[in-house]
């Protein structure tokens, strides 16, 4: 198998999962019929001919390189949504988002112009790679399964399953980033507005704290 073939093939799972969970909604009671029309609508909607390219082919001019994150976090959540069994936690899904969003700061400003600091460089060499070791070590350590995940592009770059050769492609993509940077805003925003409701109640309205119980 090419080289080519193996690159179109990594790079359609991502769309094709994230579509595939859009079409299951969230709906916790899915029949077989329901998962596997689903999965199959999904496949031939990208298959869908639009100006003489196929729709996974315009997905590709946007993204030709999704991250290896990206896609272990698409294959986390559509496993649980088949299975209704949740390999990630609430603290795990925090980890992703929390990460997510760190990278995207750290890597995306220089192509807005905010900086003259190029970190994409770094993907070229080892400092990155030993970083990302490094926080997935840590994150293991502290039983997070989001570590896991941050070891796949590890395995994605031995594999060569990615145009690219830069470790921060195989790290984030800007899909990826994107989605944590909203889904880190719409937290704190929610968490600011139910602080902001709380200070206004009234103080026996307002719930009580638990204090430790003496031993």
């Amino acid at each position: 198998m090419s080289e080519g073939i193996i690159h179109d093939l990594y790079a359609g799972l991502a769309p094709w999962m994230a579509l595939a969970l859009i079409f299951l909604g969230r709906n916790p009671h899915l029949s077989r019929t329901r998962i596997t029309g689903s999965l199959l609508l999904a496949f031939f909607l990208l298959r869908i001919p639009i100006n003489g390219w196929h729709l996974f082919a315009w997905v590709r001019v946007l993204e030709p390189n999704p991250s290896f994150t990206l896609t272990g976090l698409l294959c986390v959540a559509l496993w649980g949504r088949i299975t209704q069994k949740k390999l990630f936690r609430p603290q795990d899904w925090s980890a992703a988002w929390s990460l997510g969003a760190g990278l995207a700061l750290l890597l995306y400003p220089m192509a807005l112009g905010l900086t003259s600091i190029d970190p994409y460089t770094w993907g070229w060499g080892p400092i990155l790679p030993i970083v990302t070791a490094l926080a997935a070590s840590l994150l293991l350590l502290a039983g997070n399964r989001m570590g896991i995940l941050f070891l796949l592009p590890f395995g994605g770059v031995l594999l060569h399953l990615q145009e690219s050769s830069n470790f921060w492609d195989a790290l984030i993509d800007p899909f990826y980033g994107g989605l944590s940077l909203i889904t880190l805003i719409v937290y704190l925003c929610q968490k600011t507005r139910l602080r902001h409701l709380l200070s206004s109640l009234p103080e026996r309205a307002r719930p009580l704290k638990s204090s430790p119980k003496n031993e």
